[in-house]
């Protein structure tokens, strides 16, 4: 996927997870403020829970739109509790904007859940936790034009990859990840902040992660939503400044143009696109 797709993004700042077998959270996650709302049939609920979860979230998603893009992380998408999940989905009167697929390591499984949801316009996000899965990120990405992100599932790494879940050893496949999503302009999510009651330890990170190309930061809690967004929102002097890119640029009928006394080309254009997008996204 290489087409230019700033005329239609998304204010995907921050994912907030509520576990699917907590059905009494969903409206509280959806307004806590985040952009897109995940709600977890995989990891935050019990083998003996899956289908009262299920169930759960099928008559959620069926009483209609909600304020967050709402996304259902599933089971894997060729076990068969996955394969439970996403037909449930398709299946259902509604349906949600995203599916977020664990623990992805081919573009089989990928094609395994747009297969099943093919009759749907829902979007998939591939959720990389392995070495694995950041070996084949490419692949994975480019595996079908509806996945829309990547998220790295840090934790899973981590342990996979026998080290630490902290900045040195995650730092490599935080940077592979960021390459492939920039390379075919999806989005790309970074893992939640563990520590809730750090809240500069997440602006930190959170900075930190934005500064190497990510889109997104996911989170655990509703307080850590507007640190999250404050981070991702573009300053008035960065919507100043991609204002007068754009104009620039414009003006120049699509040559290169002198903007504050800097040469500005396609790909520094479409980031000032990007910019103005997300800002009117967010503001909307």
């Amino acid at each position: 996927m290489t087409t230019d797709n700033s005329s239609s993004v998304k204010a995907r700042r921050c994912l907030l997870f509520v576990p699917g077998s907590k059905p009494e959270r969903f409206i509280k996650a959806d307004n806590a403020g985040a952009d897109l709302m995940c709600i977890d049939l995989e990891d935050a609920v019990l083998p003996d829970q899956k289908d009262v979860a299920r169930q759960a979230v099928v008559e959620f998603i069926e009483l209609g739109k909600t304020n967050s893009e709402l996304v259902v992380r599933t089971n894997r998408a060729l076990e068969a509790l996955g394969q439970a999940d996403l037909k449930a989905l398709a299946a259902a009167k509604s349906h949600p904007d995203l599916v977020m697929l664990p623990k992805v390591e081919s573009p089989e499984e990928v094609l395994a859940a747009v297969n099943i949801l093919a009759f749907t316009d829902v979007k998939i996000i591939a959720l990389i936790e392995s070495p694995r899965g950041v070996l084949n990120a490419q692949a994975i990405a480019v595996a079908s034009d509806k996945t829309v992100a990547l998220l790295f599932g840090g934790a899973d790494f981590a342990s996979e990859l026998r080290g630490e879940m902290s900045w040195e050893p995650l730092y490599h496949a935080r940077s592979h990840l960021a390459l492939v999503a920039a390379a075919e302009q999806i989005d790309m999510i970074d893992v939640p902040f563990l520590d809730i009651k750090s809240i500069e330890g997440l602006r930190e990170e959170t900075t930190r992660v934005k500064a190497m190309g990510f889109t997104c930061k996911s989170a655990i809690h509703p307080v850590q939503v507007a640190v999250i967004n404050e981070v991702y929102t573009p300053t008035a002097v960065e919507v100043e400044k991609a204002q007068r890119i754009v104009a620039g640029f414009q003006s120049a009928q699509g040559g290169a143009v002198l903007v504050d006394g800097k040469m500005v080309d396609r790909p520094i254009v479409l980031s000032a696109q990007r910019t103005l997008a997300i800002d009117q996204a967010a503001s909307s």
